[in-house]
């Protein structure tokens, strides 16, 4: 059962896409440092829990908006795993949202 979304499905859902289309460098990140090292990318889908390195603070999308996501409150924060975008449960880790290759 995967939910999460990639390219056009996600796009159409938060109309990010034809603003990244004409903003392309705002989605070119840095190297993304995995805090566990030795381990490698894996796709992660929705309900799935994460570590609770990869929730943290170093990894908060600090300004949802600057990317055209909705806000998120609470206990949800966007983070960046790789070049995905999770939305995250940081109380229990759960992933409630995904969308794939969000950043370059």
């Amino acid at each position: 059962m995967d939910n999460a979304r990639s390219g056009s499905s996600a796009c159409c859902v938060y109309l990010w896409c034809s603003y990244r289309d004409h903003n392309r460098s705002y989605y070119r990140m840095p190297r993304y440092y995995n805090p566990y090292r030795g381990r490698n990318y894996t796709r992660f889908s929705i309900g799935f829990s994460l570590g609770s390195l990869f929730y943290s603070q170093r990894y908060w999308i600090n300004d949802p908006g600057y990317y055209r996501l909705p806000p998120a409150y609470g206990p949800y924060r966007w983070v960046r795993y790789y070049d995905d975008a999770l939305l995250v449960n940081t109380y229990t880790g759960q992933v409630v949202d995904v969308i794939y290759d969000f950043f370059w």
